[in-house]
């Protein structure tokens, strides 16, 4: 077969494995009033008590009291009182010591802002590794976990919180954009913006029987024999896969699939499988390591195939992998009804994907930010003059004067200007969903703790999938929470590329400026920047796209005498403009449910049990020959999965979302 020709991407809708132009560089000053805003929306009822100034009074007091304790932090005394226009007096500098070193703030309505950050603050140790996931590959709400690492320590080169105190103009922005968001609101469905660009959440979305009717169906798949429970490999028993894509996953080349046109099947070879895709360019094997890491040549997760009908109605049209569609049909009824749920928040989050980038709250001229200091560069002539000639004299006496120059030199980050609703034209539009077909992969995970290993790590940064499974947007719904502390998912994007990072504007070797407008470090610093971390509970339905890394953050036992849990239901949205294969088109492999079903066949009947036993043997795929596999079988092509996925993991950090920044090359 003839290799295909290289092809266009028809899709609409950016790739996380693609640097994508229109990026954003967001200051440590936005990050902080962004993380001000996530803590008011996570409060029940936020949008009545914005409107209340006596409520909102006390929050901004809180959120003043608490920043010089950050500050502190993050910046050494030196740094804090340096000469700067927007710096605080020396009363308030001391009075921040006193807060930063006691430890305490004195509030009372709002959380610590320290907390807040949790594991995922900009540039503080967001690079580390914690191992365990849930919802992904590689970290986040999900999956592999990989070898011990200590998390990178805190650079003093590496800021995650601005320099200079909170302004009543930038506390005034983040309340003003709180009573525009109120206005958002689906009241009727509860979906509002989560504090992240293009993330949506709801907790009233699901209707309480839904909510028991999905407990029930996974006790079920909870409350079988200790053996045949699927703790996730390397999660020392705290991860336990209820549904999982990994498993019976398709083998390119392997797995049997059913022909477009007819009802045959064949084991599609991996030329044919690229062949189908609209968005997939085939690549030699000669260059199978050049630039290709985000496509497997081996693995691609099955979603199920959904039909959504005009009204919003969703219905399956194909089982879902790794739920019997007989003996499972209750759970496989309600987790249709759920996603059908999640349909209106993820054509928000497509909408915002694809439509306009909101704006920034400040915006920066790097190469104007120095302009309103008042001392001049020094100049070497001037120290050529001296009356002493001693050029050692000379050299000193220039790198003194450059020195105290450097030290007194500090960008100037504005305040915000007056939050302005955007007009409703300028406004991204829900993506339509209904009236088409969508694919989801399911995933179904508790992480179990017990007073004998109870601490949960959280995880590391990552998307969902690979390009041959093409997720565009995630959902999640924490169906279940039992003693656990409070626990966040973190999110960031990338900043540049190989390519493209180099383009960003800096004046040369300006690395004090980056550290303190955006906390990136221009010496071989990550071009990523954290976004926010949302507290997801029980009841939340969370959704966001797959541009972003996510990662969840470490939490524990809240009663360390006693066992605790958090149950999730994760979906997996594809690419709606581009199919994929699907279980459609690819027949179960599940041994164990051909076996079972062989004694209902008439012509087995009459067979004695050893002979009929003999015909379930003979079902095995022994010779890799795209027949169906055991349960034994599907896991040990889910460990060669985690291996490739992890593998790719870091190459996708190395080359996007933690690219070095150098601005010695400029």
């Amino acid at each position: 077969m003839a290799p295909p020709k290289p092809k266009s991407n028809p899709s609409p809708f950016p790739s996380p494995f693609k640097f994508k132009q229109n990026f954003h560089f967001r200051t440590l000053v936005e990050f902080r009033m962004r993380i001000f805003q996530i803590q008011i929306l996570s409060k029940p009822r936020w949008w009545e008590k914005v409107f209340d100034e006596d409520i909102v009074k006390k929050w901004k007091q809180e959120f003043v009291e608490q920043d010089p304790a950050m500050i502190a932090k993050y910046w050494t005394a030196k740094e804090r009182n340096a000469p700067d226009p927007a710096v605080e007096s020396p009363e308030e500098e001391e009075e921040g010591k006193a807060v930063a070193s006691s430890g305490e703030t004195k509030t009372e309505g709002v959380k610590d802002v320290g907390s807040e950050l949790g594991e995922v603050a900009q540039g503080e140790v967001e690079d580390g590794n914690t191992e365990v996931a849930l919802d992904g590959q590689g970290g986040g709400e999900g999956e592999e976990e990989e070898d011990d690492e200590d998390e990178e320590e805190q650079s003093a080169d590496k800021k995650a919180w601005p320099r200079t105190k909170v302004t009543e103009a930038q506390l005034a922005y983040v309340f003003d954009e709180l009573k525009w968001l109120a206005g958002q609101r689906d009241a009727r469905l509860g979906i509002e913006m989560a504090g992240v660009p293009t993330v949506y959440c709801s907790h009233t979305l699901i209707p309480l029987e839904l909510k028991e009717a999905l407990i029930q169906g996974g006790a079920l798949l909870e409350n079988v024999p200790e053996d045949q429970k699927d703790w996730h490999p390397n999660t020392d028993n705290q991860v336990l896969d209820l549904v999982h894509p990994s498993l019976h996953c398709l083998r390119i080349g392997i797995s049997l699939v059913k022909r477009a046109d007819e009802d045959t099947v064949y084991a599609q070879t991996l030329d044919e499988y690229l062949a189908e895709r609209s968005d997939l360019e085939y690549v030699p094997p000669t260059t199978w390591n050049k630039g290709s890491f985000s496509l497997s040549r081996q693995h691609q997760w099955l979603p199920t195939d959904f039909e959504v009908s005009e009204n919003g109605d969703v219905t399956a049209l194909s089982y879902i992998n790794n739920l019997h569609p007989d003996t499972q049909k209750p759970l496989c009824k309600t987790i249709t009804s759920i996603l059908q749920l999640f349909v209106p928040l993820w054509e928000r989050v497509l909408g915002d994907t694809i439509g306009p980038e909101p704006p920034l709250a400040i915006e920066v001229n790097t190469y104007q930010w120095y302009d309103h200091c008042e001392a001049s560069e020094p100049n070497w002539d001037d120290f050529k003059d001296l009356e002493d000639d001693d050029e050692d004299d000379e050299e000193k006496g220039y790198e003194w004067a450059y020195e105290k120059w450097e030290e007194a030199k500090w960008p100037l980050i504005p305040d915000p200007k007056p939050f302005t609703p955007p007009p409703s034209e300028a406004l991204p539009q829900p993506y339509n969903l209904k009236g088409k077909k969508l694919q989801v992969i399911i995933k179904m995970a508790n992480i179990v703790l017990t007073p004998e290993n109870p601490k949960y790590k959280g995880g590391s940064w990552h998307v969902e999938g690979m390009e041959n499974e093409r997720i565009v947007a995630t959902g999640l719904y924490y169906y279940s929470t039992s003693n656990i502390t409070e626990s966040r998912l973190g999110f960031r994007q990338m900043m540049g590329d190989a390519e493209n990072g180099i383009d960003i504007p800096y004046q040369q070797s300006d690395i004090k400026g980056f550290q303190v407008a955006f906390g990136i470090d221009g010496d071989r610093g990550h071009l990523n920047q954290v976004l926010g971390n949302v507290v997801v509970q029980e009841d939340e339905c969370l959704a966001f796209p797959n541009i972003y890394q996510h990662r969840v953050t470490p939490f524990e036992l809240d009663d360390a005498t006693k066992p605790g849990h958090r149950k999730i239901l994760c979906f997996f949205l594809v690419d709606p403009t581009i199919p994929v294969l699907s279980t459609s088109r690819v027949p179960p492999q599940q041994h164990a449910w051909y076996s079972n079903e062989l004694p209902k066949a008439p012509i087995l009947q009459s067979l004695p049990q050893e002979l009929v036993d003999m015909v379930a043997e003979g079902l095995v795929d022994r010779e890799q020959s795209g027949a169906i596999i055991t349960m034994e079988q599907a896991k040990e092509e889910r460990e060669r999965l985690m291996k490739e996925r992890a593998n790719f993991v870091v190459q996708h950090n190395e080359n996007l979302f933690e690219m070095e920044f150098n601005m010695c090359e400029h």
